[in-house]
């Protein structure tokens, strides 16, 4: 017998999808963009006076204190995306990413204005976390609170492709410029100029988003005068072992994410002394390559289950790590490509039903503080791990191979709780007589229960 049809999208969803989309990826462009300039250059432009291998560690720090502030962003946030709807909250959080990325681009540097610099670059760092803080689980729920049940994973898939579209964005800039000037004029100028152009996207992305519709759910739950008084209490209260869980799930992703990201760039300069390009090439390749195959992960999470997905989907990143370092110690260019694009890609994997997972653990009327809950105090440990990754290095002189294993142990951590919050259901279901649903209050409540 030939497989239904899937529920065709209303053109509000579409619209809604579209906009989430562009707003993830000029989020994640911003974002983006701050982590790789801070391994290559910012060392030297904020902290001169420094060594260059305690300058990077210094950079590095700097972005650690955007994904500190994360949190603070989220649950603000989540506690206003649940009170009075999804869209409202995003505008704000776009622009509270956009505008510290243009004035980065104009902000002088220690040579100019002494020990402002460092402190000025901090706070704008600062608010570029909050912004982000808010955004993940906005843009996210926008789009799967809005689409058919069915189609979610396929559907939440989208807005996590701004991820890697926004890292496109940002690392193709950044090559370009390195490629189009010396390394003098870089780190003098030239570095500047992706963080002024960001403004262009910011005006665009912003006109598509005031048109972004209220999600389905979150207007339903209105209609029904379902909204939570105090959306974090709710859900520390009633909702606190699937909360546990999906903190632990979400590790690996907070751990590996700045692990193949800035550390490894640094990790090339410093240590490999070689280009670094490589690191660039090395993210902007699986960038594009995981475009559909994040799609048909999200097609494969609605067929299968997103959990399942997910969980194969972390177990994958513990198999790519060692060779990963393998492979950039041989100092090949095509090896060393081929293990960060394998990396990449495995963590490609799980990002891409990430969103639908922790979705659907959760009811409406706490859903935005719970996501934004579980993924931006993750985020601590994403900020955590760049200068933490590279103090490991600089205490190991330059071997990678205990930071290779302290990634192995977190990733088969956080497909540990993933797997249990898959039994803790399963349990559920079996207690009950209706079988198991895919209404993310359903699922809090069984979780609960269990």
């Amino acid at each position: 017998m030939p497989r239904p049809d899937p529920p065709r999208i209303a053109p509000a969803a579409r619209r809604t999808v579209l906009a989430s989309f562009l707003g993830s990826t000029f989020e994640w462009f911003d974002f983006g963009l701050y982590g790789t300039t801070a391994a290559l250059v910012f060392g030297h432009v904020f902290f001169p006076a420094q060594s260059s291998a305690i300058g990077s560690l210094l950079a590095l720090t700097t972005t650690a204190v955007g994904f500190f502030a994360r949190p603070i962003g989220g649950l603000v946030f989540g506690h206003f995306g649940d009170r009075v709807g999804r869209k409202k909250l995003l505008i704000l959080t776009m622009l509270l990413m956009g505008i510290p990325t243009f004035v980065i681009g104009l902000l002088p540097g220690y040579a100019t204005i002494g020990a402002a610099a460092p402190v000025i670059l901090l706070f704008l760092r600062v608010l570029q976390g909050i912004g982000l803080g808010g955004e993940y689980a906005g843009a996210a729920l926008a789009t799967i609170e809005s689409v058919p049940k069915e189609r979610r994973g396929f559907f939440g898939s989208i807005p996590q492709l701004g991820n890697p579209v926004g890292g496109i964005f940002s690392s193709g800039l950044v090559l370009l410029c390195t490629w189009l000037s010396s390394d003098t004029q870089y780190e003098d100028w030239v570095w500047r100029l992706p963080f002024l152009l960001s403004g262009i996207l910011l005006v665009y992305t912003l006109v598509v988003r005031t048109r972004l519709a209220e999600s389905v759910d979150f207007t339903r739950l209105q209609k029904r005068r379902g909204v939570a008084k105090a959306p974090l209490i709710t859900l520390l209260r009633n909702h606190w072992a699937p909360l546990l869980l999906a903190l632990g799930a979400r590790a690996a992703d907070a751990i590996t994410g700045n692990v193949v990201g800035p550390v490894v760039t640094a990790y090339i300069v410093t240590y490999l002394h070689r280009s670094d390009s490589i690191g660039i090439v090395g993210t902007m390749i699986p960038s594009i390559i995981c475009l559909p195959l994040m799609l048909y992960l999200g097609r494969v999470g609605d067929r299968y289950g997103v959990r399942r997905t997910f969980v194969w989907s972390v177990l994958s990143m513990a198999v790519t790590t060692f060779p990963l370092f393998a492979l950039l110690q041989t100092g090949t260019l095509l090896w060393m490509v081929l293990g960060i694009t394998l990396f990449r890609l495995c963590n490609s994997a799980q990002f891409a039903v990430q969103s639908t997972f922790l979705a659907e653990l959760f009811p409406t009327e706490v859903r935005y503080t719970a996501v934004s809950f579980v993924y931006q105090v993750g985020s601590i440990l994403g900020g955590l791990t760049p200068p933490v990754a590279y103090a490991m290095l600089v205490a190991s002189d330059g071997s990678p191979w205990w930071l290779a294993l302290a990634v192995v142990v977190s990733v088969l951590f956080s497909a540990a709780c993933a797997a249990v919050i898959g039994l803790r259901i399963s349990r559920a279901d079996r207690r009950t007589t209706d079988g198991p649903s895919t209404d993310g209050a359903d699922l809090a409540e069984r979780t609960t229960r269990a």
